[in-house]
């Protein structure tokens, strides 16, 4: 398994999408000068915070039990709230929060990744997880475990970069047999509940 370069994302990105090696990541946002995603460093691409949260209640019960505790009543009732982009989401301090990314992903069957938190978010204590690893034939946009681990509340923008996607590829790997794609997790375009 080796990382991708910034050339060898760059080709996956320019082929079209029904290529079974194409990589797909919209929306990219591209320099006027050149015409070349900005997004994209040498060994990562940026990835941007989306717009829709799930916020966690306040349980008084001592603890919740897993995986015997519903999932529905760890969240608030109203699932998803959606903020403009011009707004904040504000993460208290000690506070956790699922969102996703704002670009839809595809990976091909020969790539896998894995989403680190920006170094400019880490020195604030704030930490993103993907659970933690990104699957071949991936689709959608990326759930993204928030935790504020500071001791300060902090205010976070959509559509701000917040990760890097370091891509890899996978050595002697086969072409699947079916184009049928088995995941507990397939296709999001917001943040999801655990399954």
């Amino acid at each position: 398994m080796s990382v991708m370069t910034r050339e060898e994302i760059l080709r996956r990105l320019e082929s079209p999408p029904e290529d079974v090696c194409a990589l797909v990541l919209t929306p990219l946002a591209y320099d006027e000068g050149t015409g070349e995603p900005q997004d994209i460093d040498e060994d990562s691409i940026d990835l941007r915070l989306g717009t829709r949260f799930l916020l966690p209640r306040v349980h008084h019960a001592e603890c919740l039990r897993y995986p015997t505790d519903e999932r529905e009543n760890y969240f608030e009732a109203v699932e998803a709230a959606e903020i403009r982009s011009d707004e904040y989401i504000t993460i208290p301090a000690h506070g956790t929060v699922l969102g996703s990314t704002l670009e839809y992903l595809k990976l091909p069957y020969d790539l896998s990744g894995q989403v680190l938190t920006r170094s400019s978010l880490a020195r604030r204590f704030i930490t993103i997880a993907t659970a933690p690893w990104i699957h071949p034939l991936y689709r959608g946009c990326l759930t993204l475990e928030i935790a504020n681990a500071s001791n300060t509340a902090i205010k976070l923008r959509p559509k701000a970069p917040i990760g890097q996607l370091v891509l890899f590829k996978l050595d002697d790997v086969s072409r699947p047999k079916s184009d049928r794609i088995e995941s507990k997790y397939f296709g999001p375009t917001y943040a999801e509940l655990p399954m």
